[in-house]
């Protein structure tokens, strides 16, 4: 079995024994997992990469969403000899998270979310992302203890495989420290609930032998007051080397010990399904400021001070983020910086503090004390701001470091990252001999920051490892980092991203033979085959730290910058489904790097080939994962780019053909839309869906699918109207002639074409309530002429067709301006795409979403007559990007008791016509919808009436436009 398990790894292709045997894995698996399973080339290549900088391409990935996929999963790779790695956000920054054996991903089944009675406790599945479960803690003040800078992305698995910590967790609050429970299946297949009293004494008689292994380990342990003392001052720090040797000294009990040698063990002892932590306060008084020094050295002392002596603090100075000069620069440009850059010098760091109590008293003293202390050690511009924006803005920075230092990288490098630790009292020079150390070996670009309160410092820098010399600069430099920190410092070379393959060559050195003796013992008790992630943590390679080294080539301009963190993928509509941004992006460089190279162009050719689906026809383009991105990157931008390029010239002419003929095309799609209306009157709704769907599938998709929830639209709004005909009157524009304020309303096209669900409200459709809002509000309201047709472009740009996109879009943009008395009325419309797309043409007419214009200007002048009791909000793609959140939800306030946020959708994944032509998208965004429409709702609102239609057929109630349950709450 060893020797099947023996594998050599190569950075950019599989063998093709490998390959076979990966083929026969999902062979084996097919019919047995619930979720998806990959083979060809793409996929693999897609999954090959986590937020480190390293890659091994997959032989297979499979979904796995129970303990019984993860049996099978273990049975079959263990008949193919082949290694299992389990993924979860795949935000792992040693290596830890990336294989070429059996890539296990997880999948919905992991997604448990339960708050025990007074929040003391929470039990979590593992793909629960860390921000999630704070939210759903955040009402009763609590939170769980680990707060990774990832924690918007990463999820529980990961968390307690790497036992992570963060900004704020210290070394007191991480999961080793907070867990209450954990549920496991090792490689045998056996469940072990540690809260479960039954599981445990079955346990304890099932697995005797292994346990009894257990308690020789910690006998042989505690009798070694040397080794003893060793581990004690190991974890007095932050450390993620190796395994969880403190589980040994801590505890007596073997099970006790097992579970806790599971925390922080990189998925190489067994597979962690659930866990419960004990939460930790969150307090709701809390003070944030950034404060310069003007030099390392006073910044550290003052961060020794604040310490407390390494003991942990919930109220007080609870987080004190340390970040160089250098560090700084890279983000200085962004707004929340301006106040601070009068004060920085050209060497002076600064220190991100948040001091926190449970009341305002309290609060105030605790300002007080730290601003004292702070001025001590030479502060040179003390601001504690209580300001909840100003706060978040700040620790949005610090989160972003990692992708915005990344950033700052020369294209076409890769960027590396390590985190560090030394004992606290020593921080000081440590920050001196860190920053030495990086320019001595020409990482000019590296930055540092990190979580200073426990002596940890994060660095980055970058390189291209294309180039000759490259991979042996970066090991000499880690050997002698290794020096630096495990010898001189008695420090930890990972403080809390994980050994894995970045420091598993150094593990021994940093431990001593004697602890790393302990290490691989505990590796044979739990895993004697090395089924599991092999090579992670424990290596006997001393140079594996520099194999299967990223690459980076250029590939795109709008995309180069990103160094694959992935905190774009919660975004993406298509996550878990086909391609995510950073799948997309890592599938680009790579095509680009086979084109270039000429390698292997049968690859190139399925890669060309399976990127149109996968990477193009299923990206919503929402660009939602430019929000997520610390530097805006617009993977969707990318991809409209690509498909412009791909556009052949029958395409051409049919986009030229539409565009010319756009009156013609929306009479034609409202009709066609009517006459399912009328068939589903007197035909069964499944049987007018089953027709459709089969001349779907005989034309290949290419007859839209028409559904349920879809309904015929009113077409053009009648208005009356105030105003004098330019072309007769010899005005230059129309004037409103009632003395009453004008207002030019542009009935979106999909607001034209689509109709709303019927409701028991009796609501008016978007145009028509649009217009009786307006009036209602006291305005005089303008309609451009001959509407059908009208069009902002937006259709031709999400299909690759730049050109008409800004024909039509700019004709219309033109005519609102000559409307709006070159800007002097507003115009406003009511789609939000619709909105967004208008605002990137030229022209004087400046355009409002209706939920902006709504809030500022209508809702004042009305009186609400009646409400609904709950009521849920969708913030689709182009409102989160238009940053009309709170609007909405103020509209949606004023007209229901209870506002129900969809917390499970980003964008609903109908991208215009994709819901007609690729409902699968819809339907895969919008899985989780029935979760977050609460008891007793009967209605959900949204600002586009193609992201209604998809949320009426999804979430179970109607959605209907913000504008149609206005009018309807203030009749």
């Amino acid at each position: 079995m060893q020797q099947a398990l023996d594998f050599s790894l190569q950075p950019h292709a599989q063998t093709p024994d490998r390959l076979a045997a990966g083929e026969r894995v999902a062979t084996r698996l097919k019919g047995q997992v619930q979720g998806a399973i990959h083979t060809d080339p793409l996929m693999t290549y897609a999954w090959s990469g986590d937020a480190s900088s390293y890659r091994l391409i997959p032989a297979v990935v499979v979904f796995v969403n129970s303990e019984d996929d993860v049996r099978a999963v273990f049975k079959a790779a263990r008949a193919e000899g082949l290694p299992v790695t389990f993924r979860a956000a795949g935000t792992s920054l040693s290596g830890q998270a990336v294989t070429d054996g059996v890539l296990a991903v997880l999948g919905d089944g992991w997604r448990k979310l339960d708050i025990h009675p007074g929040a003391e406790r929470v039990t979590l599945g593992t793909a629960i992302i860390v921000a999630e479960a704070n939210r759903a803690l955040k009402p009763f003040d609590k939170k769980i203890g680990p707060d990774p800078a990832s924690q918007a992305t990463c999820k529980i698995g990961g968390v307690v495989n790497n036992n992570s910590s963060g900004m704020c967790c210290g070394v007191a609050q991480n999961t080793y420290h907070t867990m209450a429970r954990l549920r496991i299946v090792l490689t045998d297949g056996t469940m072990l609930d540690s809260g479960d009293a039954a599981s445990c004494d079955a346990f304890r008689i099932s697995h005797a032998a292994m346990l009894e292994q257990i308690h020789q380990l910690h006998h042989e342990v505690m009798a070694d007051a040397e080794l003893v003392a060793l581990i004690r001052h190991k974890y007095r720090i932050k450390n993620t080397v190796g395994y969880s040797l403190n589980a040994l000294v801590d505890y007596h009990d073997p099970l006790d010990i097992l579970i806790h040698l599971m925390v922080g063990s990189e998925g190489t002892l067994g597979f962690v399904s659930e866990v419960t932590y004990n939460t930790v306060p969150e307090h709701p008084f809390k003070a944030t400021g950034l404060i310069p020094f003007p030099d390392p050295q006073a910044a550290g002392r003052a961060i020794i001070e604040m310490a407390n002596g390494g003991v942990q603090v919930t109220t007080g100075v609870t987080a004190a983020e340390y970040i160089e000069r250098r560090a700084l620069a890279t983000v200085e440009h962004l707004p929340p910086m301006a106040p601070l850059l009068p004060w920085l010098t050209a060497d002076s760091p600064a220190v991100l503090i948040d001091v926190t109590a449970p009341d305002e008293a309290t609060l105030l003293a605790e300002i007080a004390k730290t601003e004292d202390l702070l001025k001590r050690h030479g502060a040179t511009h003390i601001e504690l701001s209580r300001d909840a924006q100003r706060s978040a803005a700040l620790w949005d920075i610090r989160k972003g470091f990692f992708t915005s230092g990344g950033a700052a990288r020369p294209k076409g490098t890769s960027m590396l990252t390590e985190d560090v630790a030394a004992p606290i009292e020593r921080l000081a020079e440590f920050v001196v001999d860190m920053r030495n150390l990086l320019d001595k070996h020409g990482y000019d670009d590296a930055i540092i920051f990190g979580h200073a309160l426990a002596g940890n410092l994060h660095f980055q820098m970058s390189d291209n490892f294309a180039q000759d010399g490259a991979a042996a600069k970066f090991d000499v430099f880690n050997q002698e980092l290794s020096q630096l920190v495990s010898v001189r410092y008695q420090g930890s070379l990972k403080a809390e991203h994980g050994t894995g393959r970045a420091i598993a060559a150094f593990v021994e050195a940093e431990w001593g033979a004697k602890a790393y003796g302990l290490m691989h013992r505990i590796k044979a008790i739990f895993d004697p085959e090395r089924l599991l992630n092999p090579g992670v943590l424990l290596n006997d390679d001393p140079k594996i730290h520099i194999k299967n080294l990223k690459v980076m080539p250029l590939s795109d301009e709008l995309v180069d910058l990103c160094i694959e963190c992935g905190f774009c993928e919660p975004a993406c509509p298509s996550h878990h489904m086909t391609l995510t941004p950073r799948q997309r992006i890592a599938v680009t460089r790579e095509t680009a790097r086979l084109r270039e190279t000429g390698e292997d162009p049968a690859r190139l050719a399925r890669f060309e080939a399976d990127f149109q689906y996968a990477g193009m026809d299923t990206c919503a383009a929402c660009n939602l994962c430019s929000l997520r991105c610390p530097v805006g990157i617009e993977t969707g931008t990318m991809i409209l780019g690509e498909r412009a390029k791909r556009r052949g010239g029958t395409a051409q002419s049919v986009a030229r053909f539409a565009a010319d003929h756009r009156g013609a095309v929306e009479t034609m799609m409202r009709g066609g839309v009517a006459l399912a209306d009328m068939a589903r009157r007197v035909i069964p709704a499944t049987a007018v869906e089953a027709m459709t769907d089969n001349a779907r599938r005989l034309s290949g998709k290419r007859v839209p699918r028409v559904s349920r929830a879809l309904h015929s639209g009113p077409g053009a709004p009648k208005v009356r109207d105030n105003r004098q005909d330019p072309r007769k009157s010899g005005f230059p524009v129309p004037i409103a002639q009632s003395g009453q304020p004008g207002v030019v309303y542009f009935p979106a096209c999909p607001s034209r074409m689509f109709g709303a669900p019927e409701t028991q409200h009796g609501l008016l459709d978007t145009p028509a309530a649009m217009i009786a809002l307006l009036e209602r509000a006291g305005y005089d309201v303008i309609v451009p002429d001959k509407l059908n047709g009208q069009c902002c472009g937006q259709p031709f740009q999400s299909k690759g067709f730049p050109e008409q996109a800004a024909e039509v879009g700019g004709a219309l943009k033109g005519e609102l301006s000559q409307l709006s008395d070159a800007g002097r009325l507003q115009v406003v419309t009511d789609a939000s795409t619709c909105a967004k797309h208008l605002k990137e043409f030229p022209g004087d007419a400046a355009v409002a979403d209706s939920a902006a214009f709504l809030v500022q200007h209508v809702l004042p002048k009305l009186t609400i007559t009646q409400r609904l009791s709950s009521l849920a909000v969708h913030h689709n793609c182009s409102a989160q990007r238009l940053l009309e959140q709170s609007s909405t939800e103020a509209v949606a306030a004023a007209c229901a008791e209870t506002v129900a946020v969809l917390s499970s959708i980003t964008c609903c994944g109908y991208a215009g016509d994709k819901g007609l032509f690729l409902p699968e998208l819809n339907a895969h965004a919008t899985r989780r919808v029935g979760n977050d429409i609460p008891q007793g709702c009967e209605l959900g609102v949204s600002t586009v009436s193609t992201c209604a239609s998809g949320l009426s057929e999804r979430a179970g109630v109607p959605f209907v436009s913000l504008a149609s349950l206005l009018e309807w709450a203030s009749r």
